[in-house]
């Protein structure tokens, strides 16, 4: 951890591992899922609190209030966010399910934007969640479980990760090649698979939304 990007590396570690954890045994936690030191964690955990990035609160370390602002202009195309808000909004009224817009994160996959549905799942429903590489949205967005595809470049997960769950997500190709997914999530009782048609809608609207954008 001698040179700078070193410190940055863990810095980011440490702040993406934060939300995994709890207070008890917090340190060690931290040290588990970043494969740090604990020295390193506790070090790099005073330097983020120094810059704004954590705070000691209620006898644990957590992120800081101030990241949520920095977080809200993260996006990889000018206009993504306001341009998916409606359609997202839509989405979920259409079909009550929990509705992400899900991008590339480093060697990772993270809700850009989620509207919780009606239903309440057992996954983490917010802004800024992260996405297993396994999930529907991350194999439109990379993993290759065959089975699991669909036509259009679409792939469902039906309780493939948690029992109760199931996901359909389908690619939404933005100007210039890249490509997100939009994914609805719903409880096993109301399989997400059977909305495909509007999910394809939606996502077709989103492109065209977004094309407009950059005219």
């Amino acid at each position: 951890m001698g040179d700078s990007r070193s410190v940055v590396d863990g810095a980011f570690r440490v702040l993406r591992a934060l939300p995994e954890t709890g207070p008890d045994r917090q340190i060690a936690r931290l040290a588990t899922l970043t494969r740090l030191p604990r020295p390193t964690v506790h070090r790099l955990l005073g330097q983020l609190a120094a810059a704004g990035s954590a705070e000691w609160r209620d006898g644990r370390w957590v992120l800081a209030a101030g990241l949520i602002d920095l977080a809200q202009r993260v996006e990889p195309l000018p206009g993504l966010r306001r341009s998916a808000a409606t359609v997202i909004q839509s989405l979920r009224e259409e079909t009550g399910a929990t509705v992400s817009l899900v991008v590339p994160g480093g060697d990772a996959f993270v809700a850009l934007e989620m509207i919780p549905g009606r239903d309440e799942l057992p996954i983490a429903a917010h802004p800024g969640a992260p996405m297993p590489a396994d999930t529907a949205a991350g194999i439109v967005l990379g993993g290759d479980p065959g089975p699991r595809r669909r036509r259009f470049g679409a792939a469902v997960d039906d309780q493939d990760l948690v029992d109760g769950l199931t996901c359909y997500a389908v690619p939404v190709t933005l100007p210039g090649r890249r490509r997100v997914a939009l994914q609805i999530a719903t409880s096993s009782q109301r399989p997400a698979e059977r909305a495909a048609a509007l999910v394809h809608r939606a996502a077709t609207e989103l492109e065209r939304r977004l094309a407009m954008t950059v005219r």
